[in-house]
C-alpha cells in the first residue's frame, strides 16, 4: 500500500479522510472481501496520524458493516449486507434474485387467530389464519425468520411447496398483491428467534412488519419479518417536494 499523506488543512477531519481511502480500496478491490487489511500500527505510520484516529475509523467502518473484527486474525473486509430498494413490493425470493438462497419452512398449519391477528387481518368472526414460519438462508448462513399469517378465506392448501415464493404461490391462485404497509424497527431477538437463527445469546435484529394488499384492496398477508443485525439493509429514495 503506497504511503499517501492526509491533508491536515482540508475541513474534512483525519479519521474522514483515512474512511475514504479504506473504501475507496475496499470498492476498487484492492481489498477483497475476506481478506485482511494492514493493522492499525501499519495504517498509523503509514498515513502519519495517531492509533486513536486509525481506531476511531476502523470502528465506523464496523459499525458501518464494511469491515469486520476477528479475534487472532485482525481486521478483515466484510461482505456487503443484503439491500432491499424501498418502496417496490417484492418477496424474499425477487430479493435473493442472483444470490444462493432458499427457505426452511419450520411450521405450516391454520390456527385460530389471537385478538391482534383478527383485527389486522380484519378476519370473520370464526375465521383461521394460515399461519408459515419459514428460516430464510443466504449462502449457507441463517440471515432471518418470516412469519405470515393469511386468512384461511384465500384457501391455501397444506401440500404446497412453501420454501418456494410465497407470492407466486398467491399468483397461482388468483390472488395479486397490489400494495402493502411496512414498518422498520429494531429490537432484540427472543429465546425463540435465537435458537432458531442457531446462535448463542441474543443480538439486535431489524424487525420488519408488512400488511399486504391485493388488487382488490383485500387484506391478503401479515408478515412479520425478524433479520439479523448487520446483514440486512434497506436503501430509499427521498424526493424533495
Amino acid at each position: 500500500m503506497e504511503k499517501r499523506i492526509l491533508d491536515r488543512n482540508s475541513v474534512l477531519p483525519l479519521y474522514y479522510q483515512l474512511k475514504e481511502i479504506v473504501l475507496e480500496k475496499i470498492e476498487n478491490g484492492d481489498w477483497g472481501i475476506g481478506s485482511q487489511i494492514p493493522s492499525e500500527k501499519d495504517l498509523q505510520e503509514r498515513y502519519e496520524i495517531s492509533r486513536a484516529t486509525v481506531r476511531q475509523t476502523m470502528d465506523i467502518l464496523v459499525n458501518e458493516g464494511f469491515l469486520q473484527k476477528i479475534r487472532g486474525k485482525g481486521t478483515i473486509v466484510k461482505k456487503p449486507a443484503i439491500e432491499e430498494k424501498l418502496p417496490e413490493l417484492k418477496s424474499f425470493t425477487e430479493e435473493m434474485k442472483g444470490i444462493d438462497a432458499s427457505k426452511q419452512v419450520i411450521l405450516k398449519k391454520y390456527v385460530e387467530p389471537s385478538a391482534f391477528m383478527q383485527k389486522i387481518l380484519k378476519l370473520y368472526s370464526d375465521e383461521k389464519v394460515f399461519y408459515l414460519k419459514r428460516l430464510m438462508i443466504v449462502e449457507g448462513k441463517n440471515l432471518g425468520i418470516l412469519n405470515s399469517y393469511i386468512p384461511a378465506r384465500y384457501n391455501l392448501s397444506l401440500k404446497e411447496d412453501y420454501s418456494k415464493s410465497l407470492y407466486k404461490i398467491f399468483e397461482k391462485n388468483d390472488i395479486r398483491l397490489a400494495w402493502a404497509e411496512q414498518t422498520i424497527e429494531a429490537s432484540m431477538s427472543s429465546k425463540e428467534e435465537t435458537r432458531i437463527l442457531g446462535l448463542k445469546s441474543t443480538i439486535p435484529i431489524l424487525v420488519i412488519k408488512r400488511l399486504c394488499f391485493s388488487v382488490h384492496q383485500e387484506i391478503v398477508e401479515y408478515v412479520k419479518a425478524v433479520y439479523h443485525y448487520d446483514q440486512y439493509r434497506f436503501k430509499i429514495k427521498l424526493t424533495r417536494l
